[in-house]
């Protein structure tokens, strides 16, 4: 096969080396790509998947996108996994489809209660608050809406 991705073994690890660091929103981008893959029944780095992340464009919103590449295997340079800017934080919401453009349409919605939560920690909360993100509920961090769409609507 011609991708010869695979799905990193430590992505923990591997979020904080492509990253400098591993904060809770890298790790709830992380989540969001891992439920996608499930949801959509794919697997990691295939490529199938079309993702834009609705985020307002400055840290720590962006860092979400670090963790949806580690999450999913998508990236900005292939075009499957895009930023498109908000203006103000109640808007975030991760867009994820298939390229073949069979249904469902997933928008991940953060919940507003866990993005208070993680709103400016000091750096000293970092690690806490990300090693909390990557063992709760997907439920206590994040909505799934499913949409259906017709090909003709895209």
């Amino acid at each position: 096969m011609w991708n010869m991705g695979q799905a990193p073994e430590d992505w923990w690890g591997e979020i904080k080396h492509m990253h400098g660091h591993v904060g809770p929103w890298n790790v709830l981008g992380w989540r969001i790509g891992q439920a996608a893959l499930r949801e959509l029944d794919t697997k990691w780095g295939r490529h199938e998947l079309d993702i834009i992340c609705y985020v307002p464009l400055k840290t720590p919103y962006s860092c979400m996108a670090d963790g949806l590449v580690i999450g999913s295997g998508n990236t900005t340079g292939r075009l499957d996994l895009r930023l498109a800017e908000v203006a103000c934080p109640d808007l975030i919401q991760v867009c994820i489809h298939r390229k073949d453009g069979t249904d469902p349409v997933l928008i991940f919605k953060p919940r507003r209660e866990y993005l208070r939560h993680i709103d400016a920690p000091k750096p000293e909360q970092l690690e806490t608050l990300s090693r909390e993100c990557s063992t709760m509920e997907e439920s206590d961090l994040f909505e799934i809406e499913r949409l259906t769409a017709s090909k003709n609507q895209r």
